[in-house]
């Protein structure tokens, strides 16, 4: 009997109504795809808004899909020879693109909630071969009299420089397109006054340091914001080295003045009647004493005594001296004349010129006054007060 009743149960079981075993399974796969619908929007697709307009979009798009999808339509550029010519119309960038504010291509892979913009392209230069050579540069002795001396405060002393002349050759067009991109400086020996396009002037001082003098000078320089240059005899240096520290600190230019004046065969006054190994020694001896005093090398600039650097003397210093530095305003202030005779003569200045005054060789509280009265003046005039490294670096004037 219980064998009967269980080969009844499994008879019933195959009879099963197979309508309800179809709505089984559709149920299960309809589970199953909404479940994969769901599965699929949710983590496979995504929004971005490009060009202001809300775009869905399925994991892995780029910004190419957004193009093929007609969101936007942007205008080539065009590819330009190297002269500038028109090449190709459309040859150029194909479009502009960005990403959160940051360039992109179209090739660059979309997330979720990124922002796009697509614009026309720019346009774009053909590539070229480049090739480069010397312009060679020229010599000019130039005028080396004393009276030439006083056509300018600056004379300079260079060896000269060859330019550079960069050509390109279209690799498409053939075209070719020549640039000057280092213009030679030539050789020989230059007077000129600086012309810059704004109104700096330098401020020189000569024969220190002297004890208290310089630091007082100083004192009005800090006070209105002013740099200026001390052109320093050697020989005192070792005893008064502290205001040529200072002056360093606060961006003033220390440069030389000679070892000791010229003394000796010069008589205090002129390089030019000493001997030529004197002249190199008056030299070399001013450049080391900054040097010891301040650490490191100054910058090859001379102002000779009493303005006199011409003839011989510029051959014979050609390789110890890169400029020899003269003025155009001589308050003459060593003579003592007042502090407004000093006030005045600097107040003359014009853009671009050296103003000679004195920190050494004597009292010089009368150039500290004139100064005091007009800095100030001067800066309300819209002077800025360089050293003479600055006034250099302003290059030649324009012939």
């Amino acid at each position: 009997m219980a064998a009967k009743h269980m080969a009844e149960q499994v008879t019933r079981r195959k009879k099963r109504n197979p309508f309800v075993v179809f709505l089984v399974v559709v149920l299960i796969l309809g589970v199953l795809g909404a479940g994969g619908y769901f599965a699929y929007n949710h983590f496979m697709t995504f929004t971005v808004t490009a060009n202001g307009q809300a775009v869905k979009l399925h994991r892995g798009d780029t910004v190419q899909k957004l193009l093929d999808q007609g969101i936007a339509s942007p205008k080539a550029g065009n590819l330009l020879a190297v002269d500038g010519s028109l090449l190709t119309e459309g040859g150029g960038q194909r479009c502009s693109v960005t990403i959160n504010g940051n360039a992109a291509d179209v090739n660059t892979p979309l997330t979720n909630n990124a922002k796009v913009e697509i614009g026309d392209g720019e346009d774009a230069t053909e590539d070229a071969t480049v090739s480069e050579e010397a312009i060679p540069h020229q010599t000019d002795e130039g005028d080396r009299s004393f009276s030439a001396y006083w056509n300018g405060s600056i004379h300079l002393l260079s060896d000269g420089k060859d330019g550079k002349r960069v050509t390109k050759t279209g690799n498409v067009s053939g075209k070719k397109v020549e640039e000057v991109t280092e213009q030679p400086v030539n050789a020989g020996y230059r007077i000129y006054t600086a012309k810059p396009a704004n109104r700096a002037i330098a401020l020189t001082f000569d024969d220190g340091p002297w004890p208290e003098t310089t630091d007082a000078i100083l004192n009005v320089l800090e006070q209105n914001n002013a740099k200026a240059t001390f052109f320093t005899i050697g020989s005192q240096i070792a005893s008064t080295p502290a205001p040529l520290k200072r002056a360093k600190e606060m961006g003033c230019q220390v440069c030389t003045h000679t070892w000791d004046h010229a003394a000796g065969s010069g008589e205090g006054v002129s390089i030019n009647k000493m001997s030529a190994d004197e002249q190199v020694q008056e030299i070399q001896k001013g450049y080391a004493a900054i040097k010891d005093a301040l650490g490191e090398e100054p910058a090859h600039i001379l102002r000779a005594p009493g303005g006199n650097f011409f003839g011989d003397s510029i051959s014979i210093l050609w390789d110890y001296v890169d400029a020899e530095i003269g003025w155009d305003v001589d308050t003459e202030d060593w003579k003592r004349p007042g502090t407004d005779a000093i006030y005045n003569m600097i107040m003359s200045v014009q853009p671009g010129q050296v103003i000679l005054m004195h920190d050494g060789g004597g009292d010089r509280s009368q150039t500290v006054e004139a100064l005091k009265k007009a800095l100030p003046k001067l800066a309300e005039q819209g002077y800025t007060f360089v050293t003479v490294d600055e006034l250099l670096s302003y290059g030649l004037p324009a012939a």
